[in-house]
């Protein structure tokens, strides 16, 4: 089991909000084109403002197998200060989510090639598999902080290897912040991360759905395939994912 630790980011608050202006500006022009530059400018300075109110109660959890959970822990806080901040503004989730999509969107495209290149052959790598095959069949779910994890072996047909989330400290953190209306929402951040760095990922239910796990299935070479039994989410993916691919098109 490994700790979690609350308040461990207080200080390293300046360089999470660096992080965080980063993302800003590569929104910029986008945020200017649909809203005007007035209303930008008040959005910005309010989702900051809320995620520096969320940086204390952002848990870390110790050790190296807990890295990209903390990496999701970081996105999930950032993802509910814009939630909060246009819902201030008095807009929608959907339209909230709209923003955090296009946005991880932008921030993944940043990572240079090599490096998504290197992830991915990791990601598939003999390495990883036997250590998914030697966790499956110990049968014991791993516990980091709030998350509770069991992993999965495959066959060729189905996927290579998975995990289903019993616990997740990302809808955890949502539920204790406000976040319950856009928890939903905030799961499909997967899409953006799973096109980026070619997971294969595949997914039918989340704990935010009020389904009892999330399960997650992995398999080379395969498209991303994640959907939500929240209605209202699953309306909001396919009118996106259709904006993007008529986007594409007229590109």
């Amino acid at each position: 089991m490994s700790t979690q630790i609350i308040g461990y980011y207080n200080s390293r608050k300046e360089k999470l909000l660096r992080d965080f202006d980063r993302t800003t500006i590569l929104m910029k022009d986008s945020l200017n084109n649909r809203y005007g530059s007035q209303f930008s400018k008040t959005l910005q300075s309010e989702v900051r403002h809320e995620y520096e109110k969320l940086i204390p109660d952002i848990p870390f959890i110790k050790g190296i197998r807990a890295r990209m959970l903390n990496t999701f822990l970081l996105i999930t806080a950032q993802e509910l200060a814009v939630y909060k901040a246009m819902k201030k503004q008095g807009k929608s989730s959907t339209e909230a989510w709209e923003l955090c999509h296009q946005a991880l969107r932008l921030r993944v495209a940043k990572i240079p090639q090599w490096k998504r290149w290197l992830l991915k052959r990791f990601m598939f790598s003999s390495v990883v598999k036997n250590i998914f095959a030697r966790r499956a069949r110990q049968q014991e779910n791993a516990v980091f902080g709030d998350f509770e994890i069991k992993y999965l072996i495959g066959g060729e047909e189905d996927f290579d290897f998975g995990v289903n989330y019993i616990q997740c400290g990302n809808h955890n953190f949502m539920m204790k912040h406000g976040g319950e209306e856009f928890s939903p929402y905030v799961c499909m951040s997967d899409i953006a991360l799973s096109d980026a760095m070619e997971w294969g990922l595949m997914r039918t239910q989340t704990l935010a759905d009020g389904c009892d796990h999330c399960d997650f299935r992995f398999k080379k070479g395969a498209e991303t395939k994640i959907h939500s039994k929240t209605p209202e989410v699953q309306v909001a993916i396919e009118s996106i994912l259709n904006k993007e691919a008529k986007r594409s098109v007229d590109d």
